[in-house]
């Protein structure tokens, strides 16, 4: 956890980064002595006083700056904000492996995701010998928790024992304070596998209030490169082109980010599945003339990236109407409880005046 200080870091953001890395030093000393399983829970609870520090601590280490969440003047700090004081619990749904895929079925999206073969409660009673030729098997309220099974790389028990002992006890939610995975239950999901991974091409599209704005490419996957390499980004409005961030010579094409033949298709399942909610990025894979839902990730990049310059935070700020978020709320609540899912979250029950917002939580 320890941050390395900028020369541009402001001094009362030192003094705060410095409080809250000398409690985990001291929250990693006393947890040695606990079981492998419970250190991570007790250096979190031990570290931060409330909700408000977890979410800003780490957007304090990329701003270099203690957050203001009453008056945010970043994109990142906005949305973070909005963990809250404003949760809704769409955020857990959509971002639930399992879950999500109900959400698309429920909204009739014309995309859908990879088939759902089956969820266990107790990975460890899982039965290696039941699962299809090709799978992928992840952790339902994680992020890069996963598992590939398929010809040639079959899953055996020692690498399913390894896969669970390094990842089953990590609660996700608490490495960057990303709250809405807190609500998530813990499952493991067994999904097909998009073969092979190494010819996967993803296009990601970003959304506010279900609106397209822009849109990002990927390329394949290897096993000596497991991250995808960017492909470049694309606003879709021309009044947008300061926020578009390169991340190579490539600035796709509308036609390569989103072929003729699924274009309206996408939009139509991107607008579906973000309507209610402030802020989203809708994932689709491409497997030769095959597509799919990949996922739906409501805080992209941990909203911690920022861009270079305020007038881009206001830019992409601006696309934000927060006048929505009552009936975001009331929609999000109305489908949570026809799918069977708790209509108020864990987390976000913070009044939008309460003045620790404005000071990272102390």
């Amino acid at each position: 956890m320890t941050q390395t200080m900028t020369p541009d870091m402001t001094a009362d953001c030192r003094d705060y980064i410095a409080e809250i890395e000398a409690r985990a030093r001291a929250a990693e000393r006393a947890a040695r002595t606990l079981p492998r399983t419970e250190r991570q829970a007790f250096i979190y609870d031990n570290t931060f006083r409330n909700d408000i520090e977890a979410v800003a601590f780490p957007l304090a280490q990329a701003l270099g700056r203690i957050p203001d969440f009453i008056n945010p003047t970043a994109y990142c700090e906005m949305m973070r904000g909005l963990y809250l004081t404003h949760p809704n619990p769409l955020m857990p749904l959509a971002a639930d492996k399992v879950d999500m895929h109900h959400l698309c079925d429920y909204l009739d999206t014309p995309i859908k995701p990879p088939a759902l073969i089956v969820g266990y409660d107790d990975p460890w009673a899982a039965d290696l010998s039941d699962l299809p030729q090709t799978a992928m098997l992840k952790v339902a309220d994680g992020c890069k928790m996963n598992i590939l099974h398929g010809p040639g790389m079959p899953v055996t028990p020692f690498a399913y024992r390894r896969f669970l002992r390094r990842y089953w006890h990590i609660e996700h939610w608490r490495r960057h304070g990303e709250l809405h995975y807190r609500d998530i239950p813990r499952r493991l999901v067994v999904e097909e596998a998009v073969l092979p991974v190494e010819t996967i091409t993803e296009t990601d599209i970003f959304c506010a209030f279900g609106e397209p704005y822009m849109i990002l490419t990927t390329h394949g996957y290897s096993a000596s490169n497991p991250i995808a390499t960017l492909g470049g980004f694309r606003v879709l409005d021309d009044d947008l082109k300061p926020i578009e961030r390169k991340v190579s010579d490539h600035t796709p094409s509308l036609e390569q980010a989103l072929p003729d033949r699924h274009r309206d298709a996408m939009f139509e399942t991107t607008r579906r599945l973000a309507a209610h909610l402030p802020s989203c990025r809708v994932d689709f894979m491409f497997q030769g003339d095959r597509i799919f839902l990949g996922e739906i990730t409501i805080s992209s990049g941990a909203l911690i990236i920022h861009y270079d310059s305020p007038a881009k935070e206001a830019l992409r700020m601006n696309l934000h109407d927060f006048s929505k978020l009552p009936d975001g709320l009331e929609n999000g609540r109305r489908i949570a409880a026809d799918l069977g899912w708790p209509t108020e979250t864990s987390f976000g029950h913070y009044a939008p005046d309460d003045p620790r917002l404005a000071t990272g939580g102390q």
